[in-house]
């Protein structure tokens, strides 16, 4: 079907009358009124009885106008869709966060740009760096945040934030703690930025032979650390009540705490859309 005719037809329905439908189009009158005859020919019906007073509809005409208004409202409210994501207003995606990043940063990031931009869906994916690295790279995730060592070609990465990783015991372990090559460690999993960069920092250390208790998120790591099962490295960011309330203490030397970036990562020469974009910004914005 013609959907220039379909316009034509679609203006004289809802006018009544073939001048006010050539005002609407911007079409002389007597094109207007070839076009709509060469369109009922091809349909094989007349659409429109004619009268002196204007146009009325025929059954036929009846029946493909309501297709007619359905199928424009469907294209202003396309086109209007369209509007929203070109300003940043409306759209969809999905992002991938190693732990500390999506526990402890982008949930107060994510509320606010929410409330700024309500029509808009975020999916966030918690996984270690690794992963996220992976996800970002075969187009799982739009945009990655990650904490370690990147190993994944083709992604470009930005420092938004830096974080410091302490060395902690529980209180009552610490009293007690005497050799520290005899004390558990507490430690994520492989494939964890963290666990790369505390693997680096304690290879010389008396540490570097002591007993390993692994775990795959930073929540359990804490708790077991708080229970008294050894000493953990855990992001300042994560702990900043428990050190106040004394319930973790900070264990050993300034030397064994380790300097991180966080970054955000996203395909080299990738197309982010507006409302990427402004997530990006927000974020990079974030205090």
């Amino acid at each position: 079907m013609n959907l220039h005719h379909l316009a034509i037809f679609d203006a004289v329905a809802r006018t009544g009358s073939l001048s006010r439908a050539s005002d609407v189009m911007h079409v002389t009158q007597p094109a207007l009124s070839r076009e709509l005859r060469a369109f009922e020919q091809r349909l094989g019906v007349r659409l429109f009885d004619r009268h002196p007073r204007g146009m009325r509809l025929t059954e036929p005409g009846r029946l493909l106008a309501d297709y007619a208004e359905r199928l424009f409202a469907l294209e202003a409210e396309a086109s209007a869709a369209m509007d929203a994501a070109a300003s940043a207003r409306r759209g969809r995606f999905a992002i991938g966060a190693s732990n500390t990043v999506g526990t402890y940063v982008l949930p107060a990031i994510l509320a606010a740009f929410r409330r700024e931009q309500p029509a808009v869906d975020i999916a966030l994916h918690v996984d270690n760096t690794r992963h996220v690295a992976e996800g970002v790279a075969d187009m799982r995730y739009l945009i990655g945040f990650v904490e370690g060592p990147l190993h994944v070609e083709g992604l470009t990465a930005t420092t938004f934030r830096t974080d410091v990783i302490v060395p902690v015991l529980a209180a009552g372990l610490a009293n007690e703690a005497g050799d520290p090559s005899t004390l558990p460690l507490l430690l994520r999993e492989p494939g964890s930025g963290t666990r790369e960069l505390i693997d680096g920092r304690i290879a010389t250390t008396p540490l570097a032979g002591a007993s390993v208790m692994e775990f795959s998120n930073t929540e359990a790591l804490k708790q077991a650390a708080i229970h008294g099962g050894g000493v953990a490295w855990l992001p300042r960011i994560a702990i900043v009540d428990e050190l106040a309330r004394g319930v973790l203490v900070v264990f050993g030397s300034e030397a064994l705490q380790i300097t991180r970036e966080l970054r955000l990562v996203t395909r080299r020469d990738a197309y982010l859309p507006p409302v990427a974009e402004a997530f990006v910004a927000a974020t990079l914005e974030a205090d």
